[in-house]
């Protein structure tokens, strides 16, 4: 969702834009009580449609596959390599890459994945419970209680980063490597997760945020773990596989 001004260097580029009519009678600024459906502007012009058709020499390109071509340049390591001193200080410029369908098949794939974090694929890591002395069997006959997190960070217990402690009782262990290759803004996504998913009480208001609440099953946690690492997993099968030239000779 866009920041609407708690971050001012926030900046959005949506598919669409819904504009508000300035006829509209007693209009909000809420989107929950709009009886019509709103307008609705295409962010990708005619004209940008018409100069990557006739670029390639494709007709068949759609403005959908442009806004899949974007995701996926802006995801290849050999663009913000090339163009790290630019992109440190203006907006992204978007290069006639030779090969379009593969950035945009990728672009396609990688908005899917990014999209549906949270009802993709399970990667299949494995449970333990260390300090258990009947251990359960599998998850499902787990107790619930004991995935319960505390206000103590989850924390990796190896160099290599392969086991996640959860609290005293579980760790999720066999996290692959290839889960580190996607960084997003300095942190691989399950980096953020762990970041995120513990008790924590503010200072000034002494409002308690606590995350098991966000679980309809305690156990629900590992199945959120297992999506982040997919997610991670897949978004660098994709971008390594990204073509290694993004401007024409």
């Amino acid at each position: 969702m866009p920041d609407l001004g708690f971050n001012e260097a926030t900046r959005c580029f949506p598919r669409y834009q819904y504009p508000k009519p300035l006829d509209a009678p007693d209009a909000s600024d809420s989107l929950l009580d709009v009886n019509d459906s709103p307008d609705r502007i295409d962010n990708i012009s005619d004209t940008a449609l018409k100069a990557l058709q006739e670029h390639y020499s494709d007709n068949t390109i759609t403005k959908d596959d442009i806004f899949d071509y974007v995701y996926g340049i802006l995801h290849a390591p050999s663009y913000r390599e090339q163009f790290a001193n630019d992109l440190s200080k203006m907006l992204p410029r978007i290069p006639y890459a030779p090969d379009f369908h593969a950035f945009a098949e990728a672009g396609k794939e990688l908005a899917e994945l990014h999209l549906n974090y949270e009802t993709c694929e399970q990667f299949p890591l494995s449970v333990a419970f260390p300090n258990i002395s009947s251990p359960p069997t599998d998850l499902e006959n787990a107790d619930p209680n004991l995935f319960l997190l505390t206000n103590k960070a989850m924390k990796f217990i190896d160099a290599k980063k392969r086991v996640l402690a959860i609290n005293d009782n579980v760790r999720i262990t066999n996290i692959p490597e290839d889960s580190w290759g996607y960084i997003v803004n300095g942190r691989t996504p399950l980096e953020w997760f762990i970041d995120r998913y513990y008790i924590k009480t503010d200072k000034d208001s002494g409002i308690v945020n606590d995350p098991n609440g966000w679980f309809a099953d305690p156990r629900d946690l590992v199945t959120a773990i297992k999506r982040i690492v997919y997610v991670s997993v897949e978004s660098a099968r994709i971008i390594d596989n990204l073509p290694a030239e993004i401007t024409a000779d």
